[in-house]
């Protein structure tokens, strides 16, 4: 992806900043470098994405960008290594800091598609980050999106007006499964920042699915929808043995209708409510697996409602 010209902020944020601004600091906020040109001397290596199911090491952003100007909604740009991730942060009025929230969508679908959710949090005193996940067909896989997830997570949550304690994920679809991932797997990196999971209709019967097609990582073909790497990566560990790692709020979102998984699947949803350590599930009469239409204004309204009866309380 090619670096825009557009005007930018090179934001250096560090934890005095942070304290300057208000804020209790996490323990674990990194010094953001300020570069146009990312050196790979002071990116972190600690990044793995490994088709082996071996324990995900923590994820560093190398470096951000974050339009410079006096608009609500503004284009950023973390670096992870020499990979770049852009997206839009939706931030409340005010001067903050503000709780946030991370969103991960559909597969295959553009962030553009959650806009309205976006503007609903931020009108709500949350704001919200879209991102363009980096990764197209024959790259990309829950692991990697995982992997963009917490590089964005780790920059924006360095930024002095963002309540860096007080980060939600939100997943809808594939998206859901990438979150429940990265939420469980980095959990014992982030459990300062990270207090709740938001999941809409996850897709855990992907799983189930496709380890009956590929029996063995040996049946994947070469050329499958996706790519090789995308159901390697899926197949490389069990959802349900990663929840309990997650130990914040988690709820689910599930609708009724024909082609939900909530009215074809639900029990899927039951296991994972049992299995974390902490989770409710909420079934909205009428919503289909996008909840488009019918349920979405109630989905909404409780994503909000979830994020302020959970978030830390500033002392």
């Amino acid at each position: 992806m090619k670096k825009t010209g557009l005007k930018k902020l090179f934001a250096i944020v560090m934890t005095a900043a942070i304290s300057l601004a208000g804020i209790t600091s996490c323990s674990d906020v990194n010094d953001i470098p300020v570069s146009s040109k990312i050196d790979a001397s002071i990116s972190s290596s600690e990044t793995s994405v490994s088709s082996e199911g071996s324990r995900a090491d923590k994820v560093i952003a190398s470096g951000i960008e974050i339009d410079d100007n006096e608009d609500r909604v503004k284009a950023f740009k973390v670096y992870r290594d020499d990979i770049e991730i852009d997206g839009v942060l939706y931030l409340p009025e005010g001067t903050g800091p503000f709780p946030v929230c991370f969103f991960a969508q559909g597969l295959g679908a553009p962030y553009y598609g959650y806009e309205d959710i976006a503007q609903s949090l931020a009108d709500n005193g949350i704001a919200a980050v879209l991102i363009n996940y980096t990764a197209v067909d024959g790259t990309f896989s829950v692991l990697t999106e995982a992997v963009d997830l917490m590089a964005v997570i780790d920059g924006i949550t360095s930024l002095p007006y963002i309540y860096c304690r007080n980060t939600f994920l939100w997943g809808h679809s594939f998206g859901g499964l990438v979150v429940s991932y990265a939420g469980s797997e980095y959990f014992s990196y982030y459990s300062e920042k990270i207090k709740g999971l938001i999941l809409v209709e996850p897709s855990y019967d992907f799983q189930e699915r496709y380890k009956k097609t590929y029996p063995s990582l040996s049946d994947i073909p070469e050329d499958v929808q996706y790519g090789k790497i995308f159901y390697e990566d899926l197949l490389s560990f069990d959802i349900y043995e990663k929840m309990p790692l997650f130990g914040g709020k988690v709820i689910i979102f599930a609708g009724t209708e024909k082609g939900s998984i909530g009215f074809g699947k639900p029990e899927i949803f039951e296991k994972a409510k049992t299995t974390f350590s902490s989770a409710d599930i909420r079934y909205i009469d009428g919503a289909d697996h996008y909840f488009n239409g019918t349920g979405r204004d109630q989905m909404i309204q409780g994503t909000i409602d979830f994020i302020k009866n959970n978030m830390e309380k500033e002392s």
